[in-house]
């Protein structure tokens, strides 16, 4: 794909999948996509993008914009074109604004499209089961779930906006492959978040908090990264912990895994972030309130694991440390006055024990080439150990399942 300049193409990088799919939407394969995704995550640049491509195909395209547009009438009035002419293109963004319209759009209005029309709808919100249970609607339905950028992409992106790649790192680290995250990043010249730009940030990846109760349970999940009700609770000390849990789960920046609730990376960033700009004190209280709450929550193996790699992923960033998971795992005293301290030593501990360990000098090697080293990709970095790329991401995998049962044998 080739990547204009501009802040909205250059948001499109790593997006082939999605654009694919839209692509065969507009070539007929269905007449409804629902994008959805968190705040910041590029449904917009795709929706433009949607736009651009049916132009260019001699198609017309109608915009309805759901913050102005929330009630009935309002969105009939601006899409009643695609009801009276052939291959017209309605574009609905912000559709989680006008969300209890969606029930009305699909059963009444949507029926009534010309032939040939196209409906493609944004929203933070994930589409409603009913179009995929509805036999009629299911044949002619696409969801298309927009995540945060891969590594690769990330980089390309930051590169395309002229970023400095010794400044890549600490982007990385806090943007988790959000494209809004990364692009303001990149205007900035670096990252160093301060309160201006915090709450934009807040604003556009959260949006609006009920009230002072769910703002804390946001931020007790961001010290917690994983976080199920009970831990909620214990931190709160208050019985009403399930209505915020439960409003939690809704969210779109929040995923429910088998472990808890685990919040997108740029979020988590960007709610400490913000958390230790305000009220530092308030900051380092909550932590430790979160660090002693879950103790009684044992992490899952595959909690552990990726728990490990995210160490690895931000070792040169100590501060991300200190909301790790790891530091309710064994690896960290209870009675520890440096928890953060106490869980790096026992990560550089077991890295340097892949050492003397015969088997795993080369995953020794992978290892700290890739994380403590991170001077390049890891294309360079295969080359700087001398071997092939393919050999080099063996090693890697090799020793990141060494280290883990390096780290779990403690």
């Amino acid at each position: 794909m080739l990547i204009n300049t501009s802040l909205r193409d250059a948001r499109l990088v790593g997006r082939e999948a999605e654009v694919a799919v839209l692509d065969r939407v507009l070539a007929g394969a269905g007449r409804v996509a629902h994008l959805h995704g968190p705040g910041g995550i590029g449904k917009t640049a795709l929706l433009r993008h949607f736009g651009r491509q049916a132009r260019l195909a001699g198609r017309e395209v109608v915009e309805v914009d759901g913050r102005l547009n929330d009630d009935r009438h309002r969105v009939e009035e601006a899409a009643a074109l695609a009801c009276v002419k052939s291959d017209v293109v309605l574009l609905i963004d912000a559709a989680e604004r006008c969300r209890h319209l969606e029930p009305w759009l699909r059963d009444t209005f949507l029926p009534r499209l010309a032939d040939g029309a196209v409906v493609v709808l944004a929203s933070r919100a994930s589409p409603d089961p009913e179009w995929t249970l509805d036999p009629g609607w299911a044949r002619l339905f696409t969801a298309v779930v927009v995540r945060p950028l891969d590594a690769r992409a990330s980089r390309t992106l930051l590169a395309h906006r002229g970023l400095a790649p010794d400044r890549w790192d600490a982007v990385l680290a806090f943007a988790g492959g959000n494209p809004l995250v990364l692009c303001l990043a990149a205007s900035a010249g670096g990252w160093e978040p301060g309160g201006d730009v915090l709450t934009t940030l807040l604003d556009r990846l959260v949006g609006e908090v009920p009230d002072a109760a769910h703002r804390l349970a946001l931020d007790v999940l961001a010290q917690a990264g994983v976080m199920r009700e009970s831990l909620l609770r214990r931190v709160l000390d208050d019985e009403d912990a399930a209505t915020t849990f439960a409003w939690l789960r809704r969210q779109p920046f929040v995923e429910s895994t088998a472990d808890g609730l685990v919040p997108h990376d740029a979020v988590r960033a960007v709610l400490d972030a913000d958390l230790r700009w305000r009220d530092p004190g308030r900051h380092e209280d909550l932590r430790a309130s979160v660090t002693r709450a879950a103790e009684p929550d044992r992490l899952s193996r595959k909690a552990f694991e990726e728990g490990v790699v995210t160490a690895l992923r931000t070792w040169r960033t100590p501060r991300e440390f200190a909301t790790s998971v790891l530091l309710r795992s064994h690896l960290v005293p209870s009675d520890s006055a440096d928890p953060v301290s106490d869980l790096r030593g026992a990560i550089g501990a077991a890295v340097d024990a892949l050492r003397v360990d015969p088997a795993g000098v080369k995953a020794h090697d992978a290892l700290v080439a890739t994380y403590i080293a991170a001077s390049g990709t890891h294309r360079a970095t295969a080359r700087r150990l001398g071997v092939p790329y393919g050999t080099y991401r063996r090693h890697l995998a090799a020793a990141k399942e060494r280290l883990v049962e390096h780290l779990l044998a403690r």
